[in-house]
């Protein structure tokens, strides 16, 4: 099969997800009322500016895990994973082809989300690199819930499997993602914290398309 094919294969399936969820917006409209009711919460409970790093992770991973999986996780309601995997793509195609699907939804809700929460946080911190840093963060992050979904489809609680299995995966990312975090929002940008960032979500990434034709 020539390349060129193999990349159109991949950008058809990215944006057939892209086109669900553009007319269902179900994921999308979950993980914003999810987002800004989190975020309003948290405005009237701690000192935000203090913990900001904290609370605009958790935001970001609990509402990456409400909405998510979902495009992976649908695949198997409905059982069209089948029809992916008697496609001429190989199981890693698919699954790189899931994780940039996942990643650009996660990445979308992200750019609506970090506004709305600086803004009601009523804060005033380096507002474009902190939100260039939590965009690094947010890629592991994308990346470990799209290898992990799969294992959970197929359970009754499936997003309380599913936290349970990715906090494991992602906790040596977050110190130094909320390290990194708080350095921007003061205006440094933390090169060793992003580098590290960076080498974890490339091991995500490559875990996943190892593992893919044992996950699907």
């Amino acid at each position: 099969m020539k390349r060129p094919y193999d990349l159109f294969l991949l950008a058809e399936i990215i944006k057939k997800d892209i086109k669900v969820e553009a007319r269902s917006k179900a994921s999308s409209n979950q993980m914003l009322i999810f987002a800004v009711t989190t975020a309003f919460l948290f405005s009237f409970s701690i000192d935000v500016e203090r913990f900001f790093s904290q609370i605009i992770l958790l935001i970001i991973l609990f509402t990456s895990i409400a909405g998510g999986s979902t495009s992976f996780l649908r695949e198997f309601d409905f059982e069209t994973i089948e029809g992916l995997k008697a496609s001429p793509l190989k199981a890693s195609q698919i699954m790189t082809a899931k994780m940039l699907s996942n990643l650009i939804l996660v990445l979308t809700i992200t750019a609506l989300i970090f506004p709305i929460c600086f803004a009601l946080f009523n804060l005033e911190g380096n507002f474009l690199l902190t939100f260039l840093v939590l965009v690094f963060a947010v890629i592991p992050i994308s990346g470990s819930i799209t290898l992990l979904a799969p294992l959970a489809a197929k359970s009754r609680g499936r997003e309380m499997l599913l936290l349970a299995m990715l906090f494991p995966v992602i906790f040596p990312v977050l110190m130094p993602a909320m390290k990194s975090i708080n350095l921007a929002y003061s205006g440094v940008f933390d090169l060793v914290g992003i580098l590290f960032i960076t080498s974890y979500s490339g091991i995500i990434w490559s875990l996943s398309i190892l593992l893919s034709d044992h996950i699907l």
